[in-house]
């Protein structure tokens, strides 16, 4: 059979119509892209300050998720509204947070964004760099990681509800819930979590907080040498009375050098250097 010849107008008319089709779906492509894009910046208005973005130089270190380590991505700077009342000393690193403490009213620090997603305040991140860049590279072998850094109130508050929850899984009532639960956790405005001036170190190969952190490599050389950056082990053995809470191996407190120097030498706690200044 001969094939039907198509006319010239016909073909054309097809040419249009697929002409048509084709601008029409780049036109939906197109104007699907400005409302993303769009609505990307807007939120990038609303919610961040450029001003505030903080552009750190990439330097040869570690290269661990956990680590302090310096990137060159782009990081947020945060501001928590607050600021220091009176009892924040001269120096702002010595300032007490304790279960008889809580945290001053219209307390303020800026916070660092670590490359593992935790914050810490400005004030202590280029030591706790240094610290944990020289214990790696004096030990070859050792691997620190920052399990916890800055919490915000209501952080502080779940991790006390699910503390006592979990004591009262295990049998105790309402109060002794709570009560063994402030052994080891503080109620929110009462945590030096909340200053961003601690952390919890541990090593990459044992993240437990418990009694064997304290045997691991990486604690031990934090024990010997965390004074020479600043920083003390916050909650030493012998001295829960003092404290208010259990032994933690892992929980280090900024408190400067100088400071850091006598409180180590000496064997005393923070509430009790900050004691001999009153």
């Amino acid at each position: 059979m001969r094939k039907k010849k198509v006319s010239l107008k016909r073909r054309m008319q097809c040419c249009m119509a697929w002409s048509v089709l084709i601008a029409a779906f780049f036109a939906a492509v197109g104007t699907v892209f400005l409302l993303v894009w769009g609505a990307k910046n807007i939120c990038r208005a609303l919610f961040f300050d450029d001003k505030e973005a903080v552009i750190v130089k990439n330097e040869e270190s570690p290269a661990d998720g956990g680590k302090v380590q310096e990137t060159n991505q782009e990081q947020k700077t945060l501001h928590p509204e607050k600021m220091a009342d009176e009892r924040v000393f001269q120096d702002p690193m010595l300032i007490l947070v304790n279960k008889e403490h809580s945290l001053p009213e219209g307390y303020h620090t800026d916070l660092h964004l670590l490359n593992n997603g935790q914050y810490v305040s400005e004030d202590i991140y280029n030591d706790l760099r240094d610290m944990l860049f020289a214990g790696e590279k004096e030990n070859p072998g050792l691997s620190f990681l920052v399990a916890s850094g800055f919490r915000t109130s209501e952080k502080q508050q779940q991790l006390m509800e699910e503390e006592i929850e979990k004591n009262k899984n295990a049998g105790m009532n309402e109060q002794e819930a709570y009560e063994d639960a402030l052994e080891s956790v503080a109620p929110a405005g009462y945590s030096e979590h909340e200053t961003g001036l601690c952390v919890d170190i541990v090593a990459e190969s044992n993240q437990r907080l418990e009694e064997s952190q304290q045997y691991t490599e990486e604690n031990v050389w934090l024990a010997a040498h965390c004074a020479e950056y600043g920083f003390i082990r916050r909650y030493p053995e012998g001295k829960e009375d003092i404290t208010g809470f259990m032994f933690e191996s892992w929980h280090f407190r900024y408190v400067g050098k100088e400071a850091a120097k006598e409180i180590t030498q000496k064997g005393i706690t923070l509430e009790e250097y900050v004691k001999q200044l009153e």
